[in-house]
């Protein structure tokens, strides 16, 4: 679903193929809405989005195609997922991760070493067991570049980058437990996903180029480590914050001289005796406000206060420091406050202020009289 808010209207993509826009009265006039069916795709949408500047519309269909369309919803491209495609690709495996490969040289010594550059391991791409078989679609922030996480039948889940013309770009390297979730930092040089492993589940990030660009591993839950059973990943509109959207909760993360931290965690609220049946909440960051985002649920039952991000651990939420912008049934919308020492030109001084607790001083040196 998507709003254009210059014409008013609302654009549906259903999973049956249908594409209906709704176009509401300009005057405002409740019940007053023109309901229209542009188009049928068949057999089935596995996902569609529109390209940030509302110029194109990206459709992956059943029959594993991609349908670029304009915004009057005129084809522009028709695209097939091949199976051929993987082999497009520049990422050449050389074998360096099996041992019949690797030199050994002579002697025992010798058979003890080993190159720290060849991996220990190469991935071939295997499917997670969690996976879900969604279609995934992701645009960079400047439109120019789309990708399509799409799992390809027999062989393995790919990530593809398309131009706006409908060309392909490139095809990401084989990942093992790759699953569906994707989302393209809006700056454009990097593309987060997920890999599941057996002890744990990680953020992956890829280049336009396919290439693998590190990762971070997600913090398990204590109170409920079946939530990581289903994510999903979104950036924000300039590129600091990543959520994380589990089961029953979102999490913010945040980098800092090439490291992630967890700097929020939101609980969103689930209807009682539904916790086997629960599902992701809806999400969605602001597209102007960086900083706001708004998380709907089914059965919405509690409210809460989302804190700033970037608010020092040891302080309590203090009337201003954040303000929640509307409170409607099933839905939040929160602010997070910008972080004050971005501000300062003394970065790193001002973050070890606000890290730092209030003491004060002894009683005996609390006060010293002026000589006369």
């Amino acid at each position: 679903m998507h709003f254009f808010a210059d014409t008013l209207t609302t654009c549906l993509a259903m999973a049956g193929g249908d594409l209906v826009t709704v176009t509401e009265d300009d005057e405002g006039v409740p019940g007053e809405a023109h309901v229209e069916i542009v188009g049928t795709l068949s057999p089935s949408i596995l996902a569609a989005r529109w390209s940030p500047d509302e110029e194109l519309l990206l459709i992956a269909t059943g029959d594993a195609k991609l349908v670029f369309m304009s915004r009057s919803f005129d084809v522009i491209a028709e695209v097939s997922l091949s199976p051929d495609d993987v082999k497009l690709s520049k990422h050449v495996s050389v074998g360096w991760g099996k041992k019949e490969t690797q030199f050994q040289g002579r002697g025992a010594k010798a058979k003890a070493l080993r190159d720290p550059t060849i991996p220990e391991k190469v991935d071939e791409g295997s499917l997670s067991p969690f996976d879900d078989r969604r279609c995934t679609i992701s645009w960079r922030g400047d439109g120019a570049y789309v990708s399509v996480n799409y799992l390809q039948e027999g062989v393995r889940r790919v990530i593809r980058v398309y131009n706006r013309d409908g060309e392909l770009d490139s095809v990401s390297e084989p990942v093992d437990g790759l699953e569906g979730s994707l989302s393209w930092r809006p700056e454009g040089n990097l593309i987060a996903g997920i890999q599941r492993l057996s002890d744990r589940v990680d953020v992956v990030f890829f280049e336009r180029n396919g290439l693998r660009h590190g990762q971070f591993t997600l913090r398990a839950p204590l109170d409920g480590p079946d939530v990581l059973d289903d994510v999903a990943l979104e950036w924000n509109s300039d590129s600091t914050v990543l959520a994380v959207i589990l089961k029953d909760r979102v999490q913010l993360w945040t980098m800092g001289n090439y490291h992630w931290y967890l700097k929020q965690e939101i609980r969103c609220g689930q209807p009682a005796g539904a916790a086997a049946l629960r599902q992701r909440p809806r999400f969605s960051w602001h597209a102007e406000k960086p900083l706001l985002l708004a998380a709907a649920t089914t059965g919405m039952s509690r409210s809460a206060c989302a804190c700033a991000a970037t608010r020092p651990p040891d302080k309590t939420c203090r009337q201003g420091d954040c303000e929640r912008i509307c409170t409607r049934r099933r839905s939040r919308a929160y602010k997070i406050p910008a972080r004050p020492w971005r501000r300062s030109r003394h970065r790193w001084a001002d973050r070890q202020v606000h890290a730092l607790p209030l003491v004060q001083p002894p009683a005996a040196h609390g006060h010293v009289r002026a000589r006369s």
